[in-house]
């Protein structure tokens, strides 16, 4: 089991199967009384005497059991298994490792500086138009590699620490998202946890100095070369916007769980999403829907009353966004493709066309069915 006090709450847990709970600190002493082998009747009489007040062990035993901090008869706690990539993680936050960092965003920077063509801007996305294929793939594919690096980072920096990470493909509203599971993350002390929710962006700006200075290098080669480095800068001007898009915090992303540690949250994204569901349930009269809004932590609550008007004003714009620049723009490129189809039916030309909306459509037909999925596991009837 490991404890971690903040405050006048205590996180609890099995490092062994990732699971942990928040307790106050009269029940994470009561639990510390039954782990030194007390029968539970033994430990409530000793919590009578210890905090002058009655406990219902069996309601706390249900609770231990929710949380599977219970081993049951027949059952072997399991010894949580040894940290993978534990020394790379610990090499890649060293003191070296920061220095070199610093040398190669230096760098960078100082390159934009003295070729102010090597700043990113959109106009680097088209650095060919021989094939629509061959744009697409340097836009959409070009950008796995730093996607899979950004949550590498995330993983190392927590397994710096000893925490395994899980790697799993998600949704942000429209958006599909790789996320990187830290569950172990919240038995560290707070002051540890910024780095592993911080250690993808600085991998995103780890790559644009890099991608930049090889555009650099290759700024005066001509033919594949002078490719290259063209394909270098457009990947860096995509890097930039999915460092831009952290800043959508309602969506879940590095900068959110930043925050919430900062403000001593501890689920604030769900206490806001039920408070604007019971604003409009109250709204429409459902008085049956509403949650108890006493069930959330009480900070979460604090936060979620300013926070939740947040989310709206977040969600709306990505709405209008949605209808204003998304379909338009998938209509646009529907028409081009049409045309260059029209144009030439060869075999080589409709397949170029037939991937190149595949590459530009896909992300939105996964994140459609990643929602069903969603709705049908919530609509999914419970059996007792």
């Amino acid at each position: 089991m490991t404890y971690l006090e903040e405050g006048d709450e205590v996180t609890v847990g099995r490092a062994d199967i990732n699971s942990y709970g928040l307790f106050p600190t009269d029940g994470a002493a009561l639990l510390r009384h039954l782990e030194e082998g007390h029968s539970p009747n033994e430990s409530a009489r000793w919590y009578a005497e210890q905090f002058g007040d009655q406990v219902d062990i069996l309601e706390f035993l249900e609770v231990l059991t929710e949380f599977e901090l219970l081993v049951q008869d027949g059952e072997e706690a399991a010894e949580a298994a040894p940290v993978r990539w534990q020394r790379l993680g610990r090499a890649l936050f060293s003191p070296v490792a920061w220095a070199a960092y610093a040398l190669l965003t230096g760098a960078g920077v100082v390159a934009m500086v003295r070729d102010h063509s090597l700043v990113p801007s959109y106009q680097h996305l088209f650095f060919t138009r021989s094939s629509l294929v061959l744009l697409m793939l340097g836009i959409v594919l070009g950008q796995v590699p730093w996607i899979l690096l950004h949550e590498a980072f995330h993983a190392l920096a927590g397994r710096r620490l000893g925490l395994n990470s899980t790697l799993r493909i998600s949704r942000r509203f429209y958006y599909v998202v790789f996320v990187t599971s830290l569950d172990g993350l919240v038995a560290v002390p707070r002051r540890k946890r910024y780095l592993p929710m911080l250690a993808g962006m600085l991998l995103d700006v780890l790559a644009i100095a890099a991608l930049t200075l090889g555009a650099a290098a290759l700024h005066s080669a001509g033919g594949f070369g002078g490719l290259v480095g063209k394909l270098f800068l457009s990947m860096a001007f995509g890097v930039v916007l999915r460092l831009a898009w952290q800043f959508y915090f309602f969506l879940r992303t590095d900068l959110y769980y930043l925050a919430t540690t900062v403000l001593g949250c501890n689920d604030l994204h769900t206490a806001a999403r039920q408070l604007i569901a019971n604003r409009v349930n109250r709204l429409l009269g459902r008085r049956d829907k509403l949650v108890d809004e006493a069930d959330w932590h009480p900070r979460d609550a604090a936060v979620a009353r300013w926070y939740s008007w947040l989310m709206v004003a977040g969600y709306a714009v990505l709405t209008v966004l949605l209808v204003t620049a998304v379909v338009p723009a998938a209509i646009s490129i529907t028409r081009l493709a049409l045309h260059k189809l029209g144009a030439d039916l060869s075999p080589l030309n409709i397949f170029d066309v037939c991937l190149f909306l595949v590459l530009n459509f896909g992300e939105l037909v996964l994140a459609g069915v990643l929602a069903l999925r969603q709705y049908r596991r919530r609509a999914r009837p419970t059996v007792a």
